[in-house]
């Protein structure tokens, strides 16, 4: 667990605290305070990234992406994705709303992913911190930026909108985290074969993780 803010970073109170606490588990009160964690971190990533907000999506990378997202949905890791982003009765028809929902399916996790145990805990071990901390570093550094598990967790750690700091520990589980969900983003085209940053990627990914988070990076 890091130093990050609690606003944006930790998981509610009433979920690490001891066993006596469990017994008085407030469900309620759980969901209220994770909703506000969500609602807290997609206006950072609104106040952060003004110009990714207004920014046009690339309209032809975007074409090409979802048809490759509607072709491979019986492959890796297509499959996983439309399963987390819960999409019982097929993929969305419109481009932008597959392709972002795409994006953050194993963000949001709105379903099963078909993945092992050992990676969703792994992904899940990723707070809002260092997911908005990653995005927002590295759409500030602009398309054609490296997004290597190493560089994300350097954009988190650095990023001037998170309050606090990593421990030491710290690195070794957010980079696994962050290890599973560069190839997710390389398959969708939001890096490259590089493993950077493409105007899509640029567009999208702040849109993902908002949309994982039950908002919208154009909606106030």
């Amino acid at each position: 667990m890091s130093d990050k803010d609690d606003n944006v970073t930790r998981l509610p109170t009433s979920e690490v605290e001891g066993y006596d606490d469990l017994l008085e588990f407030d469900a309620d009160e759980f969901l209220r305070e994770w909703q506000e964690a969500d609602r807290a971190a997609v206006e950072i990533l609104r106040e952060a990234l003004p110009e990714v907000v207004a920014t046009a999506v690339p309209a032809e990378q975007l074409r090409r992406a979802a048809e490759g997202i509607r072709r491979g949905l019986k492959d890796w890791p297509h499959r996983h994705l439309a399963t987390a982003a819960g999409w019982r009765g097929g993929p969305p028809a419109d481009d932008e709303i597959l392709w972002t929902q795409a994006a953050g399916a194993l963000i949001a996790m709105n379903g099963e992913s078909g993945l092992g145990t050992h990676e969703e805990s792994a992904l899940m071990t990723l707070q809002h911190a260092d997911w908005a901390g990653a995005v927002i570093g590295l759409a500030r550094a602009g398309v054609g930026a490296r997004a290597h598990p190493s560089d994300l967790f350097s954009y988190a750690d650095r990023c001037p909108e998170i309050e606090g700091s990593y421990d030491p520990d710290d690195r070794e589980p957010v980079e696994q985290g962050f290890e599973l969900i560069v190839p997710v983003w390389e398959a969708v085209g939001a890096l490259d074969e590089h493993r950077r940053l493409t105007p899509l990627g640029h567009w999208g990914l702040p849109r993902a993780l908002a949309w994982a988070w039950d908002g919208s990076l154009d909606e106030g």
